[in-house]
């Protein structure tokens, strides 16, 4: 006997439908997780993490057909969850963008009470809960590899272009391919006939995003597969091992056909693409571990890790200026979320890991998908959430299937968690904002452009600095602006910069000419041989031609070699001659201003346009004598020690 449809249940189901059209809207629209940051993409981002809040609260007053629910455990660790993003994002030092970053990770509680009802309530079946996946998955995959195959003709890369379609990164492509792979392989290994045609499908196309992808996360997520079939699966011990061993080809495919993975293991062209992977993935685990010991119970807050990095990055020996995140699921929790987010994400990770006897499909997908979590963070795309959730769910009902209690106590149950979306809901639309520091600081760079406005552009990076100090771009930039009128204030603005991004381009230069223009030689020379020691192109830019500069150039030579006689070891067999300082080749100069492309996705508004430096870099177009090593080739606690040094005496 079915309930009659009442507007709160129609409500109900309207809502969901909306929702996964939007979530599949956002997911589709290469690159989603960049473009849902951007107008009108934002607004549908907005109706994909809304819907589950907005059903969930029509279904908790529907007294007639109340909601079912999972068990204590599992409704204990949701609702913790929930209340540990929303006290961290409270008391962030950013509240208003925290709680914004919030959203993405409370819609998918909402999706999961959701997804038990409509499982307890027998209205989804795991045979249509299923095949409903792999179809997703399927569509996810055929976009996902049109789009590469596309790309690689047209760019000519061959397998060496890793695959970052739909969602705009490789390390995304290898979450979703991890995440449709088992049931694949589980509902090719059980059906016959023409029924394995979609399995067959889906698990040909994850293999080949797997592949593409270049994703060593990607083979950790098909090892834990493949211990967990050989350990839980329930089969036959044939059966397991001619399981595990299609896994194992599959991940020896993956490592041997890939330029990328060859390079990880067997070095070779590309090697040096993989290390300084490496560097930046060490430099985001030693920041995401002192993040968190500085605010152990409740982290920074969901999301504030390109807003805190920062203020980490003098002590890391090298890596990306700025990241949006930390590439390991648990590092970010700690970071963001302390003690808090750990002992739920612990908590989950039990009951996932109970689960493996009763619901092995879908522990074991979380468990692949956990293994590979340990290389980055993706719970804040809404696809990844969504799908944790709903395989979450499918746990939860396989082991604890909750009898219906009396109804009174089901409506009130129903209310409370009414009550506590509707909450969440009017927390985030209240509460939420976004950072105002990046437009501050886009609009400054922007009226910089005129002289004339220059006081304006002051002004405006000086109310940005109030609101977040720790602001490398905006210190910066100050310190050319202020470089003629008040140079004791570009020389601070210039040392904090350094302090915040040590191996910046361009910030010793303007700390010399800063030094140069409050008559202090020796200082200037430090920083004009800092200069050229962080980035070598430097030794011979045509900016040595200017009188100024080249009046201090053979002492600024002399303290190079003073600096790389401090080095000693640190510089290894690098050849840099401190005697090609100034020696500037007679060729066409080309002059340029660095454009920080990746800052409106960092800031997470795409409707900002890329800010350029007022930098004004200078460079020759004759290729520059010897193997000079790239920009930022020393550590930068060793750059800044040198920068505090004392100052060598006058030669």
């Amino acid at each position: 006997m079915t309930s009659a449809l009442t507007p709160a249940r129609l409500v109900a189901r309207l809502l969901p439908v909306g929702g996964w059209l939007a979530l599949a809207g956002i997911t589709l629209a290469s690159p989603g997780a960049t473009r849902m940051y951007a107008t009108p993409w934002n607004l549908v981002y907005a109706i994909a993490l809304l819907a589950p809040a907005l059903a969930l609260l029509a279904r908790g007053w529907d007294r007639n057909d109340p909601l079912r629910r999972p068990g204590p455990g599992w409704s204990g660790a949701a609702l913790a969850w929930g209340g540990v993003v929303v006290m961290a994002a409270l008391v962030s030092p950013f509240p208003g963008p925290s709680l914004l970053a919030a959203a993405a990770l409370l819609a998918p509680i909402a999706a999961f009470f959701l997804w038990v009802d409509g499982l307890l309530a027998q209205g989804i079946s795991r045979e249509a809960f299923w095949r409903a996946w792999l179809i997703g998955s399927l569509g996810v995959e055929v976009a996902s590899l049109g789009l590469w195959g596309l790309h690689a003709l047209q760019a000519g890369g061959g397998l060496a272009a890793r695959n970052p379609y739909p969602l705009g990164h490789s390390n995304y492509t290898a979450g979703l391919s991890l995440l449709a792979l088992p049931p694949a392989v589980v509902a090719l290994w059980r059906q016959s006939g023409r029924e394995r045609m979609l399995p067959a499908l889906v698990a040909v196309h994850s293999l080949g995003m797997l592949f593409t992808s270049g994703s060593r996360g990607g083979l950790l997520g098909v090892g834990a597969l493949a211990l967990t079939a050989l350990w839980y699966a329930p089969a036959s011990r044939r059966r397991k091992v001619q399981l595990a061993a299609l896994l194992a080809v599959a991940a020896g495919a993956l490592v041997f056909g890939h330029p990328r993975m060859r390079a990880t293991l067997l070095g070779g062209a590309g090697s040096h693409l993989v290390a300084a992977s490496e560097v930046q993935r060490s430099a985001m685990s030693v920041a995401g571990w002192r993040m968190g010991l500085d605010r152990p119970m409740l982290g920074w807050g969901p999301g504030m890790v390109p807003l805190v990095y920062p203020k980490y990055r003098s002590g890391l020996p090298g890596g990306a200026e700025n990241v949006l995140q930390l590439h390991s699921l648990p590092i970010q929790i700690w970071a963001e979320l302390g003690f808090g987010g750990i002992a739920v994400l612990v908590a989950w990770g039990a009951f996932v890991a109970i689960g493996l006897r009763r619901s092995p499909l879908a522990a074991s997908t979380l468990l692949g998908y956990g293994a590979f979590a340990l290389t980055d963070w993706q719970l804040d795309v809404p696809v990844f959430g969504f799908a944790v959730a709903a395989l979450g769910a499918v746990i939860a009902v396989d082991c604890q299937p909750a009898r219906r209690p009396a109804p009174g106590r089901d409506r009130r149950w129903s209310a409370v968690l009414g009550c506590v979306a509707l909450a969440g809901v009017l927390l985030v639309a209240f509460g939420g904002r976004r950072d105002p520091t990046p437009e501050l600081n886009v609009r400054a760079l922007a009226l910089a452009r005129d002289p004339a406005r220059a006081a304006e552009s002051v002004a405006l990076l000086q109310e940005s600095l109030a609101q977040n100090p720790d602001q490398e771009i905006a210190h910066f930039n100050l310190g050319w602006l202020l470089l003629v009128r008040d140079p004791a204030g570009s020389e601070r603005h210039f040392r904090t910069a350094a302090r915040l991004v040590p191996d910046k381009g361009g910030v010793y230069f303007g700390l010399g000419l800063a030094c140069l223009n409050q008559r202090r030689p020796a200082a200037a020379v430090r920083a004009l041989a800092l200069e050229c020691l962080n980035d070598p192109a430097f030794l011979q830019s045509p900016w040595w031609r200017e009188p100024a500069l080249a009046a201090v150039r053979d002492r600024a030579a002399a303290e190079l070699a003073e600096l790389l006689r401090r080095v000693g070891p640190a510089a290894g067999t690098r050849r840099l001659d401190p005697g090609w300082l100034g020696r500037v080749p007679d060729a066409p100069e080309r002059v340029y201003r660095r454009e920080r492309t990746g800052y409106p996705v960092l800031m997470r508004n795409l409707d900002l346009p890329p800010p350029q430096d007022l930098y004004d870099v200078r460079e020759t177009t004759a290729p520059p004598p010897g193997p000079l090593p790239p920009k930022g080739w020393l550590p930068s606690p060793l750059l800044l020690a040198l920068l505090d040094a004392p100052l060598s005496p006058n030669p």
